[in-house]
């Protein structure tokens, strides 16, 4: 087997795994989650910092209006 068709393997798992999770972010990551606790031994750690985003918070690039024609 060489490169190009291990790259190919590693495409179709990932696309059968992101399918039978219906593509779906969330379920994909508590997929993962699973198996990070069924196999610990594999050492495998998902980011367990990263705090979930959410809609609330102001975004710097929004602006409520746009600009006024000849005002700087």
């Amino acid at each position: 087997m060489n490169g190009n068709e291990i790259i190919a393997d590693i495409h179709r798992h990932r696309e059968a795994l992101a399918r039978s999770c219906g593509y779906e972010t969330k379920k994909l990551m508590d997929y993962y989650r699973r198996r990070e606790k069924e196999h610990p031994e594999a050492g495998h750690r998902l980011l367990d910092n990263v705090s979930p985003a959410t809609t609330q918070a102001p975004s710097c690039a929004l602006r409520e209006e746009p600009p006024k024609p000849g005002k700087s």
